[in-house]
């Protein structure tokens, strides 16, 4: 399993997305950025931050000869080995995260691994339920694709742990950094990706897809419980 992962790309170049493939840059690897909107995937492309957030502008500028803007899918998958994908996962009505924007970037560029004679490394970074990744995506781009797991493609959950005006630290120096490849062999792939990205040293845990997949949960839902405790101790002193 031969995978070139000084050439990277990000789909979804939202705060996050931006972010990462800015970050990434910054420290030597070659990043493509595609998004469904062409005009943020051209802004990228002129070396231009396609969102506001702390410190993401001065790191495109001063690294955009590593960074570049694809506006075909397929250029997403012909020109890098690896790919991380950022997209939205709204909470649906029952509780549960949709995958609406994961379904479609799939559709999108699970095609073009017909052609590919390498092989192909997923990265899903959004939120999702436990499971889909199992059951719902994988069996997605191998239907589409016509290629099977860890053969023409492999796939790694690994969800990201930031905040909103803080994201290139979060990014740079992150607390802990969740891996689970569908396969040994590219969660080492990952793992040398993040040691050469970070700053810090984090603890880096390998466990299973639908381990990392309740992780994310659980300790989101743990930070947004200790706000809450917070906010509501802080009401009752003011009364």
């Amino acid at each position: 399993m031969n995978i070139n992962s000084k050439k990277i790309s990000v789909v979804g170049l939202g705060k996050l997305g931006a972010c990462i493939a800015a970050c990434l840059a910054s420290k030597g690897f070659k990043v493509i950025g595609y998004d469904a909107n062409e005009k943020v995937t051209l802004l990228l492309n002129g070396g231009k931050s396609p969102v506001v957030e702390p410190g993401l502008d001065g790191l495109i500028t001063r690294f955009k000869k590593n960074i570049s803007g694809a506006t075909k899918p397929g250029d997403v998958i012909e020109k890098t080995d690896i790919t991380y994908i950022i997209v939205p996962t709204p909470s649906k009505i029952d509780g549960h995260f949709s995958d609406l924007y994961l379904v479609d970037v799939f559709e999108k560029l699970a095609p073009h691994l017909k052609k590919k004679k390498g092989h192909h490394l997923f990265v899903i970074n959004s939120t999702v339920s436990p499971t889909t990744t199992d059951q719902s995506l994988i069996p997605f781009i191998e239907k589409k694709s016509g290629k099977k797991l860890n053969v023409g493609f492999s796939v790694c959950y690994n969800p990201e742990f930031i905040a909103l005006g803080d994201v290139i630290n979060g990014i740079l120096n992150p607390d802990v950094v969740l891996i689970r490849g569908s396969n040994p062999t590219v969660g080492i792939v990952l793992e040398k990706i993040y040691k050469k990205l970070c700053d810090n040293k984090p603890q880096i845990s390998h466990m299973s897809i639908v381990s990392a997949e309740i992780m994310k949960i659980a300790l989101n839902s743990f930070v947004t419980m200790k706000i809450s405790f917070a906010n509501m101790l802080g009401n009752i002193c003011e009364r």
